[in-house]
């Protein structure tokens, strides 16, 4: 899980992540190895010069085997709606 790269447990083996409702609007789509992230945000920026974008997805899955990323600029997207405390476990391993 992509979240869990970004959290810390604390003494009790415990971490949080926010589960959040986030509008994605017009995306504008990225699979570059190395994107350049002023220039991702002035696709995203409202105004002159702006790209009509409201999010990016960094299409890290297809480039690194990795996670798909959506990226906003604008606070007024995001709803924190869950805090969630989770424990990491071992996998199971079969026999």
């Amino acid at each position: 899980m992509k979240a869990d790269e970004y959290t810390r447990s604390d003494s009790r083996g415990f971490s949080p992540m926010l589960l959040c409702r986030v509008v994605l609007g017009r995306i504008h789509y990225c699979e570059d190895r190395n994107p350049s992230g002023r220039q991702l945000e002035g696709k995203c920026a409202g105004g002159v010069g702006g790209g009509g974008y409201h999010a990016v997805l960094g299409d890290r899955e297809k480039v690194n085997s990795t996670f798909r990323e959506f990226i906003i600029f604008d606070n007024c997207q995001v709803y924190p709606e869950f805090l969630i405390w989770y424990s990491r476990v071992e996998p199971m391993r079969r026999k």
